[in-house]
């Protein structure tokens, strides 16, 4: 079982490494560098109002305002910013344990995620905007292989985490 574990920075090491054991590096380099940049933020921030765009019912659930100033962007409020970076910060819990407790730490974050009533189809719309936000912000400041990394990483923990969440008994209140 603890074999498979760590297939998320296996499949990524073989991307940006094309085999060499690097594994503790770039882990360190995904976590410190990379989750934590300004960039990451603002992708993080889109891909989650992206989720409140698709699923306006949600906004309840992440505490969002209906409506927004209009001068000011749904992406650009402080609930949307507080709320993208707690998701975040899940990616990010999931990315640190990926060499011992992957398995265990994913699903506890989809238990705790549906306590909130997060479903799995806005973790999945998270996680695939987040995935892919990075070929569509020209603005971006990521190397090739940092997007190869980030594309794989996000993916990978998208899936696992949405199995997790679809496997956890619906909760009718």
């Amino acid at each position: 079982m603890g074999c498979s574990e760590s297939k998320v920075l296996d499949s990524v090491e073989s991307t940006a490494t094309g085999g060499s054991s690097s594994g503790s590096s770039l882990k360190e380099k995904l976590t410190e560098n990379l989750l934590n940049t300004d960039t990451v933020k603002t992708m993080s921030k889109n891909a989650f109002a992206s989720v409140l765009n698709k699923y306006p019912e949600s906004k309840k659930i992440f505490k969002v305002p209906e409506t927004t100033p209009t001068d000011t962007p749904l992406a650009d409020t402080k609930e949307v910013q507080a709320a993208s970076d707690k998701l975040l910060s899940h990616y990010m819990d999931i990315v640190k344990t990926s060499d011992s407790n992957l398995e265990s730490t994913v699903q506890k974050k989809a238990t705790d995620l549906s306590k909130l009533g997060v479903k799995a189809e806005y973790i999945k719309t998270y996680g695939d905007n987040l995935a892919t936000n990075t070929t569509k912000d020209t603005t971006t400041k990521l190397s090739s292989t940092e997007e190869k990394i980030w594309k794989s990483v996000t993916s990978e923990i998208t899936s696992k985490l949405t199995a997790a969440m679809a496997k956890l008994p619906s909760s009718s209140s």
